[in-house]
């Protein structure tokens, strides 16, 4: 049989400037895009990011978590050096698996949905974000840009 359990919306986070990468391949912490887990959380989430950045940067991110996590994500965006083409993009199961898709300075929209088990350790499910080809030329995520999460009850 199947076990049903409840969430609720219990944490929304949105960014309240834009956030800038400049000539940077290397992930750096989203400033504002993360989620504070205790220990043995289950939380279910979904980040909506509007990203500008040229053809030749494209965008990459992906996740962390505390040691002895487990999760899960995948996203729909555009596709990595085709700026105007949308396709569900590959997935992440590791903490810190980077994920590329395709930039245009024009804007993208990118949504990410995903389940983090937590381990026995307190910690943060971290977005983090970066240019896929370092380039001299900005990559931001967007004001209003937002992570929601459910926590399993």
């Amino acid at each position: 049989g199947t076990t049903q359990t409840s969430a609720v919306v219990t944490f929304t986070v949105r960014k309240t400037a834009t956030e800038t990468v400049n000539n940077s391949s290397t992930l750096q912490n989203d400033d504002v895009l993360f989620l504070p887990m205790a220990a043995n959380e289950i939380w279910y989430f979904t980040v909506s990011l509007t990203v500008t950045s040229d053809a030749t940067a494209d965008f990459k991110f992906a996740f962390t978590y505390p040691t002895g996590g487990s999760g899960r994500w995948s996203c729909v965006g555009p596709k990595l050096n085709v700026s105007d083409a949308l396709a569900q993009c590959e997935h992440g199961t590791s903490s810190g698996d980077a994920i590329s898709v395709g930039g245009a300075t024009g804007g993208n929209f990118l949504t990410i949905m995903g389940v983090v088990v937590n381990g026995s350790t307190a910690g943060n499910l971290q977005f983090q974000w970066a240019q896929s080809t370092a380039t001299v030329s900005d990559t931001n995520v967007l004001i209003n840009s937002y992570l929601v999460a459910w926590r399993q009850q």
